[in-house]
């Protein structure tokens, strides 16, 4: 997998992207922000509630960020950004497929951890980002990091490492698995987002790695 291509933006993203200053203040209102939405949803929260939850005035909130949507639109793109540029270091550049789509998501899983907020508003509040240039630029970082997997799979199929047969609804499965640990996940449980993710992996690698027809499960007998 060529990393440059997955760390570095296109060119017509790169042009939309200006340059943001960020403070400690503004990555706490971002991290409460987070919290927030992630909790009660973005419609259901107003600048007031941030601006309480920070302890500002709404007037001092308005020197950081002008609108709700500018909040959400800096948390998606940041955060889908940076998950970008984590898998890209963490995915071997010259390893076998089995191998990369194993630190695929064991990285994804490791950044779920790390950035658990921030993750869980990426995934269920995506639908609310209404601004056009953060909306392109999060699809376009979305689209970055979706061709990754699939030029994972896409390597293993013309290996013959693995199976032909529904790629694309292999880079589902794996994404689909990746995304409930939102939904259930608990950081204060037994075993580590990174270890689930692994086994999540090796299921599906059971099922694309090709066997010998001798090491195939016998068909079930037809009822």
């Amino acid at each position: 997998m060529n990393k440059a291509a997955l760390r570095s933006p296109s060119r017509r993203l790169r042009q939309k992207r200006t340059t943001e200053h960020r403070t400690p203040r503004k990555e706490q209102i971002l991290d409460v922000a987070a919290a927030l939405f992630g909790e009660r949803g973005f419609e259901a929260v107003s600048l007031a509630d941030i601006a309480a939850a920070v302890g500002l005035s709404k007037t001092t909130l308005y020197h950081y960020f002008e609108r709700k949507e500018q909040i959400l639109g800096t948390l998606i793109v940041a955060t889908i950004r940076q998950l970008n540029e984590f898998i890209a270091e963490q995915v071997p550049a010259q390893a076998p497929p089995e191998e990369k789509l194993l630190a695929f998501v064991e990285a994804q899983a490791e950044f779920f951890e790390r950035h658990r907020t921030h993750f869980k508003v990426l995934l269920t509040q995506f639908g609310s980002l209404t601004d056009p240039v953060a909306r392109d630029q999060a699809i376009e970082w979305r689209v970055q990091y979706e061709n990754a997997i699939r030029r994972i799979i896409q390597e293993g199929v013309a290996s013959g490492r693995f199976s032909g047969e529904r790629p694309n609804s292999v880079v589902r499965a794996v994404l689909a698995s990746l995304y409930w640990l939102v939904r259930w996940y608990r950081p204060d449980g037994q075993t580590p987002a990174r270890e689930v993710a692994r086994e999540y992996a090796l299921l599906v690698l059971y099922g694309v790695v090709v066997r010998d027809d001798a090491s195939a499960p016998a068909a079930r007998p037809a009822v």
